[in-house]
């Protein structure tokens, strides 16, 4: 099993994301400014990235670089595993008010 870097592009179906379109559409993604190998520009910094869906519950389809995806999928409370982290850091607050009312 080989590790693949940041830089190196997955197959888009194991990506999610629209690099198809340098199949059935180059001129769309040309156009834009895209280069080869990325398939959308990052709505955050501006590098190139893929364009996919939302990682977590909200209908949002957009482009990201990889290190803005992942920052979206752990940290954002709606994403796949910020969710469960925002959940977390709740449920501490929640039990340091109650133990603060009933140990003082």
């Amino acid at each position: 099993m080989s590790v693949r870097t940041e830089k190196e592009h997955a197959d888009p179906p194991e990506q999610n994301c629209y690099c198809g379109l340098w199949k059935s559409n180059p001129k769309l993604l040309r156009d834009q400014g895209v280069p080869s190998g990325y398939c959308g520009l990052c709505q955050v910094c501006g590098k190139p990235g893929h364009t996919r869906h939302f990682p977590g519950a909200v209908p949002y389809t957009g482009s990201w670089c990889d290190r803005h995806y992942r920052r979206a999928r752990n940290l954002h409370p709606l994403g796949a595993v910020g969710f469960f982290l925002w959940l977390a850091i709740f449920a501490i607050i929640v039990a340091g008010l109650i133990g603060f009312r009933f140990f003082t």
